[in-house]
């Protein structure tokens, strides 16, 4: 029998519960195709993106009864644009689906409650009069638009589905309107985000709202070296990269807002590689992006390694051959002991405050973070180091029986996936902590990943 890991807790914090759910081993890995269809609502792969995006995740037949593994059944903007855009050369119907879905759903008004703002794409999206958990618990108005990432990921979304096919801009959304004015609208947001603090900031108006507003949307994902939390408003690193091709995007396809957005971007390149490359003795990295000093305001940096700098590589911003000894370095930490897990690229390198290898965002690996990676490293030339995060990604996959969510930060392929919650209280930060929980068995991001892996000729 393997035993079970040991319980890694920070200064400060004493275990409240350890909950062992009884879960179903699934006895083999079943067909990416089949999962893609199932998230997509269809029965074929020709009728992928019919029946609109993809939902976030859904569970085995056999762990149906289990509540903590259907958290994610629903639309998420960022989730699946994420997925649109992995697969868009294989299924670019699925792509057009994704854009006229959220682009129905876009802000139109201030709603605090929703945190919706006009512009804004929806983060989560469920039913406000249904049974479910996260409606009943959250006190949030649905759709929720809590995400900062998912309106820049919208943008590029909506700019390769336009260059694809012109004629898409005409299409119509469900609020009356056309794709074209969905577009515009996501940038004008955009815009206006950056225009408030030089870079892509996230902070909740719904005090209730998620606290970090981007894909690690832990309340501890975000810190300074010595494990203090940052304060809002908080610019993560790859949203600033998202930001940024989003911008030169919608340069290239609406001239009356070229100047802006050229503008926008040229500021927003300026901050991440002034402002987040922070030098050491090893060589330098990009950190988690910066924070806010609760006395002045002033962003300043967070000095801590994390996965975040990997998806820089697959933007434009960090394009530039003055910037190719970053980009080397960038590669080489990623791909150090620090980083490089059995199953990929670990969340937080293993030298920071508050890594333990089985966190949510704090040292677990994540499939869709490590393909980013892949991508970025192949973009740039590294063939040999993305083929082999790529093999990880696939081994894990099937190693598990499972498209996972995220897995633990090994160095060896064994206790991947935990079966136990626990739960502590934080005596530092004076609030509780979730440090463990099961991956979600089926989820869309990672059957994406899988399938651009495999099915991409």
């Amino acid at each position: 029998m393997e035993r079970e890991p040991e319980i890694v807790l920070l200064p400060g914090e004493r275990i409240v519960s350890v909950q062992r759910l009884e879960l179903v081993e699934p006895p083999f890995l079943r067909d990416p195709l089949r999962e893609l269809c199932a998230l997509a609502g269809v029965e074929r792969a020709d009728e992928i993106g019919e029946n609109g995006p993809v939902v976030g995740a859904r569970v085995s037949g056999a762990n149906v009864d289990q509540p903590a593994m259907r958290l994610f059944e629903v639309v998420f903007g960022r989730d699946s644009l994420v997925v649109a855009l992995m697969l868009e050369q294989l299924f670019p119907k699925l792509l057009e689906a994704t854009v006229v879905h959220l682009g129905g759903l876009q802000g139109r008004t201030f709603d605090p409650r929703k945190e919706e703002e006009p512009g804004r794409i929806a983060h989560e999206i469920r039913d406000p009069d249904s049974e479910d958990e996260v409606v009943r618990r959250s006190g949030w108005g649905w759709p929720y638009y809590g995400s900062v990432d998912a309106t820049a990921l919208y943008v590029q979304a909506a700019a390769h589905a336009l260059l694809r096919r012109p004629r898409f801009a005409a299409e119509p959304l469900a609020d009356g309107r056309t794709v074209v004015d969905a577009f515009a609208a996501a940038t004008d947001w955009l815009l206006a985000r950056l225009a408030a603090n030089g870079a892509l900031c996230h902070r909740r108006v719904h005090p209730n709202g998620l606290e970090n507003q981007v894909w690690k949307d832990s309340w501890d994902s975000y810190f300074h070296a010595d494990g203090t939390i940052a304060s809002p408003p908080i610019a993560s690193l790859e949203a600033q990269a998202l930001a940024y091709d989003a911008l030169l995007d919608a340069a290239a396809l609406l001239p009356r807002r070229r100047g802006a957005a050229i503008a926008a971007a040229a500021r927003l390149r300026d901050f991440v590689h002034r402002m987040l490359w922070v030098d050491d003795l090893d060589g330098g990295f990009y950190g988690l992006g910066a924070d806010s000093d609760p006395a002045s305001g002033v962003l300043r940096p967070l000095a801590v390694r994390g996965s975040q700098m990997g998806w820089l590589l697959n933007s434009r911003i960090a394009d530039g051959d003055e910037l190719a000894g970053r980009r080397r370095r960038t590669v080489e930490l990623l791909c150090s002991a620090e980083f490089l897990a059995a199953g990929g690229i670990r969340t937080l390198s293993t030298r920071e405050a508050r890594y333990r290898p089985r966190a949510y965002h704090n040292g677990s690996v994540w499939p869709h973070d490590t393909y980013f990676c892949s991508q970025g490293f192949a973009r740039n030339g590294f063939t040999d180091e993305a083929a082999e995060l790529r093999r990880r990604i696939v081994e894990v996959c099937r190693r598990t029986h499972r498209y996972p969510e995220f897995v633990a930060g090994n160095d060896a392929m064994d206790s991947l996936i935990t079966s136990r919650i626990v739960d502590v209280e934080d005596g530092l930060n004076r609030r509780h902590n979730r440090i463990e929980q099961p991956p979600q068995e089926i989820v869309a991001w990672c059957v994406g990943a899988y399938c651009a892996i495999t099915l991409t000729p």
